[in-house]
């Protein structure tokens, strides 16, 4: 399975090859934890957006850009999430922040310089797609067209914009 989802990927980054950015220094720093280990979490602390530093885009703005073509959308959940349930027309490189970041700047560099890149997640405040964010301004990518989908997948599906995957269709099936 993990060999199909890797095609499929491969499919959809290897036309963006032609028109990514020149690769930047790598720079391999780990993301700063915003409690500290065996530090409580304060309630201030909870509602506080990681990576503030990281510009969000709008789940409207991005299906506006979606319909013009002039946006591609990274999925950064696991494979097993993303073939359940993803925004229609994603790609899938999923954040895994024990993996060494070099290790996916091959996969991140493939992506357009030329069109909008957001990145989403299922998290609350972009807990996964921020730092993905993040390392694109690592390898070069202009700050304007690298951004977070504010809200995530959560907030896609409260507007009822498309998605695809095994869960969608079986919802179709049932007639939900």
């Amino acid at each position: 399975m993990k060999a199909k989802m890797l095609a499929g990927l491969a499919f959809v980054l290897v036309p963006l090859l032609a028109v990514g950015p020149s690769r930047a220094q790598q720079k391999n720093s780990p993301q700063p934890s915003p409690v500290k280990s065996g530090q409580a979490a304060s309630p201030a602390d909870k509602d506080a957006v990681p990576f503030p530093e990281v510009p969000r885009v709008t789940a409207e703005d991005v299906q506006q850009l979606a319909k013009e073509g002039k946006v591609v959308i990274v999925d950064t959940d696991d494979p097993e999430a993303y073939a359940a349930e993803h925004i229609k027309g994603s790609v899938n490189i999923a954040y895994d922040p024990t993996v060494d970041a070099r290790e996916q700047d091959q996969t991140l560099s493939a992506l357009p310089g030329d069109r909008l890149i957001v990145f989403y997640c299922n998290c609350a405040h972009e807990e996964d797609s921020a730092p993905f964010v993040k390392e694109m301004w690592e390898l070069g990518y202009d700050h304007d067209k690298v951004k977070a989908l504010k809200g995530g997948l959560t907030r896609w599906e409260q507007l009822k914009y498309p998605l695809a995957g095994t869960d969608v269709e079986k919802a179709e099936e049932k007639g939900n």
